[in-house]
């Protein structure tokens, strides 16, 4: 492994699409976008499938997801009681302890029952936040890091599959999020925890090399798999904007490998669909080391990887990632990727 340098220049050089289409700017008018992230979808997906992707946006049905602590109640009771609430719930077929709200009544909202109040559960705005976790996978008494843990949610679910043993350095360098994922886990009854605050891309300096078993960075990006919730991302995120946040996720994905143990686990993830915050990332960071496998999903019900996009041709392994896409599986725009450490 050598150290990366990276530089804003050079990834702008790499990401930059020198050529917009009539049908992207025709596109990108109609639905308020960015051209360039209508371009970028055009070449990902071609026209048809493309717009369907930005018509799943504009119509996207949104899932309420619940991840039941199985620690501390049973799901079944659980599931009777809100559905005696009159809330109308559906079973998530890859998570047996996670349901879905397929309707709502006015009155009580999914966060202000008592069942939730006592810690019996965690609401997601989306099924799509469920999934790294379970391709993390840690198990008991293992020593895990999350990497940028606020609110919260990935971190609770965390703790169930380690049963609340071991210990999880839940980090984010907001302390003001933090208080959010610290309310979280008291409320859920959770111990084996300790929470920090610090830039996670110094976390090497706090702690050394190799420490962890597993390591889950979720990190910092575009949103640009979350438009549905915020409009506002269709033309947030300039190429430059977009150029630093790469920069920056390369940084964090560098830390993680050089943190996580030998025969441990690294899961990026961002709720992204674009491939500069996804597979260039990856790409860019196996450069740089021997010894880094990228591994098969435990779960396959989602799409895979690119591995090519514009002019560059990513690292073969990342085709092993996964992708969830609105318009084809239902849910927020993710990319998850499984890395270990040979």
């Amino acid at each position: 492994m050598h150290e990366i340098s990276v530089g804003i220049n050079n990834i702008l050089k790499d990401i930059t699409i020198d050529f917009i289409s009539e049908e992207a700017m025709y596109l990108a008018r109609k639905y308020g976008y960015a051209p360039y992230m209508v371009e970028r979808y055009l070449r990902m997906l071609g026209y048809e499938e493309a717009l369907k992707l930005i018509e799943s946006f504009e119509n996207f049905r949104k899932r309420i997801a619940i991840l039941c602590n199985y620690l501390r109640y049973d799901c079944d009771k659980l599931s009777k009681k809100l559905e005696n609430m009159n809330f109308v719930l559906k079973n998530i077929q890859w998570c047996n302890y996670c349901l879905y709200i397929e309707t709502a009544p006015s009155s009580p909202s999914i966060g202000s029952t008592h069942e939730y109040l006592k810690g019996y559960y965690y609401v997601y705005r989306d099924q799509a936040s469920l999934i790294p976790p379970l391709i993390l996978n840690p198990e008991k008494n293992s020593i895990t890091l999350d990497m940028c843990a606020a609110p919260g949610g990935k971190a609770a679910h965390i703790m169930l599959l380690m049963e609340d043993t071991g210990l999880l350095i839940a980090n984010d360098i907001s302390r003001r999020r933090s208080i959010s994922l610290l309310s979280h886990f008291i409320r859920m009854g959770f111990k084996s925890y300790i929470v920090i605050n610090e830039n996670a891309i110094e976390l090497v300096k706090k702690f050394g090399k190799e420490k962890f078993d597993y390591v889950l960075l979720d990190a910092p990006c575009s949103a640009e798999g979350g438009i549905m919730f915020d409009p506002s991302r269709k033309t947030k995120t300039s190429i430059e904007v977009l150029a630093k946040l790469v920069e920056r996720e390369i940084k964090l994905l560098h830390t993680a490998l050089q943190l996580v143990k030998r025969g441990g686990r690294v899961v990026y993830t961002t709720c992204s669909i674009a491939p500069e915050e996804n597979e260039y990332v990856v790409t860019k960071v196996l450069e740089h080391y021997d010894g880094i496998e990228v591994e098969e999903p435990r779960l396959n019900y989602w799409s895979n990887g690119f591995t090519k996009f514009l002019n560059i041709t990513f690292d073969y392994r990342v085709s092993k990632c996964i992708r969830i896409w609105p318009h084809r599986h239902f849910m927020e725009g993710y990319f998850i990727c499984s890395l270990v450490k040979t």
